[in-house]
């Protein structure tokens, strides 16, 4: 059965996900390698026991701390080819607000970060058979054309930026879901969210706040598809 940890860190979270194999979903912010090692040893895992890094999307507050990662240890690291060129940029595409307080966050978080070329490039539909977790990878386009989410046996998902819980990188109300302040395409979001109700999932972890349960999400986005 696969096991879903979270790991909170400043204003975002990653995921240590456990099966036959390990996976690190996510890293961070710049600077915050060392929290999530930290964090891992408290599981009673080291960087080692990790197989692969992937990534949600191109964002610096998830992509963030991946080189710091690998310069300790040799991991290969996966993410969309749609969002590979953030990576090898290191800096965000433009960050497209979906409200008004989105304007006063954004020269806190649209910051460059350690570029790095990633090993695997993931496509619209992965087996995570190959990397030793049950589950699968879905394209969920709209917050950036990469972002993905990954569904798992055990009624779970991980689901990046396709939504957040609460508010101020989940500090506040962290369990209710909301639109992200920042989305390439508000339109693809909602049929990305229509995607995720598909899942055989009830618990959804997302990249700021949460977990979320499947009703608060259908309760929030019923009216979506009208947006």
């Amino acid at each position: 059965m696969t096991v879903i940890h979270k790991i909170k860190l400043k204003i975002s979270n990653c995921y240590l996900v456990e099966g036959d194999k390990k996976i690190l979903v996510d890293t961070g912010s710049p600077g915050e390698g060392t929290t999530i090692i930290s964090n891992l040893k408290k599981i009673g895992v080291e960087l080692s026991d990790i197989s692969i890094i992937l990534h949600t999307h191109g964002h610096s507050d998830h992509c963030g701390s991946t080189t710091e990662l690998i310069k300790k240890h040799k991991i290969p690291t996966a993410i969309h080819s749609a969002d590979s060129h953030m990576t090898v940029n290191g800096k965000n595409d433009f960050l497209k607000t979906t409200r008004l307080i989105a304007k006063f966050i954004k020269p806190f978080v649209d910051k460059p970060f350690p570029a790095f070329k990633s090993d695997i490039f993931i496509d619209e539909y992965t087996d995570l058979e190959s990397f030793g977790i049950k589950g699968i990878i879905h394209s969920t386009k709209g917050h950036t054309n990469g972002s993905i989410s990954l569904e798992f046996d055990n009624r779970e998902a991980i689901i990046g930026d396709v939504m957040m819980g609460g508010y101020m990188g989940g500090e506040f109300f962290p369990y209710l879901p909301d639109y992200h302040y920042f989305a390439d395409d508000i339109k693809e979001i909602d049929q990305s969210i229509s995607k995720i109700l598909s899942f055989n999932a009830e618990i959804f972890y997302v990249g700021h706040g949460g977990p979320i349960n499947r009703k608060q999400i259908e309760k929030r986005f019923k009216k979506s598809s009208s947006r």
